[in-house]
């Protein structure tokens, strides 16, 4: 037997070494059908994450305009305090604004934006908003009317009195204001998250239900791009 024959016995047979290193490398995708099959996957993938995303929002619309007791909590849109740092927690008592942080021009916009999306589905809800200008702005220009109280404001967040303000009236505007219609309360960051330890950002629309006591139970979250 040759060496050839040795390494490759029965050169034109099925069991050979050269044979089954024939099928393998015949077996191994092009480098540039690999990269196809792999932008195919990503873009399939981010077709269904979208598709997926969709769904999800138009669920939380349809409750929104069907279930009772439904309220939808959300940050004032961009103010100028959002660029510049400037401080959150000046309020002018008087209504005034004095000294206060403004809605950008990117913020109107946007603000026109979320109330054009509730009236496409077909929601007209009752609003509550912080008395601080940011906040009544994004609610005037989204809705109209709205409804403001001075324990909603923004505070320090070491002040465990105003905190504690900020829960009970909050509680106690939900639970009167409560039914049919949903309520939007637009709000700060910070009363936010100490009401449903959710941490929204701008343009983050948070969906819940209101319990008999007045407290949130979180839906689900839609998005309205700034």
């Amino acid at each position: 037997m040759s060496v050839e024959d040795f390494i490759c016995p029965g050169r034109t047979g099925q069991g050979g070494i050269a044979a089954r290193s024939k099928r393998s490398v015949l077996a191994i995708p092009a480098q540039g059908d690999r990269q196809k099959s792999i932008m195919h996957i990503f873009f399939a993938s981010v077709i269904l994450l979208m598709t997926s995303t969709v769904v999800a929002d138009e669920l939380l619309w349809q409750k929104l305009r069907q279930d009772p007791d439904m309220v939808v909590l959300m940050r004032n849109s961009e103010s100028s305090g959002n660029l510049d740092g400037g401080n959150m927690l000046v309020w002018d008592v008087s209504g005034k604004c004095r000294g206060e942080s403004l809605l950008t021009e990117q913020g109107k916009a946007h603000a026109r934006r979320v109330g054009q999306a509730f009236t496409e589905h077909g929601i007209q809800p009752m609003v509550i908003s912080s008395p601080m200008c940011r906040c009544t702005e994004t609610a005037r220009i989204a809705f109209g009317e709205y409804l403001t109280d001075p324990d909603l404001r923004q505070s320090a967040s070491m002040d465990d009195a105003a905190m504690q303000a900020l829960h009970d009236k909050t509680s106690t505007l939900l639970s009167r204001y409560r039914g049919k219609t949903p309520i939007v309360l637009v709000n700060h960051r910070p009363n936010i998250d100490s009401l449903t330890m959710e941490l929204l950002e701008i343009g983050d629309l948070l969906v819940g239900s209101i319990t008999d006591t007045g407290e949130i139970e979180v839906a689900g979250r839609i998005r309205i791009e700034p």
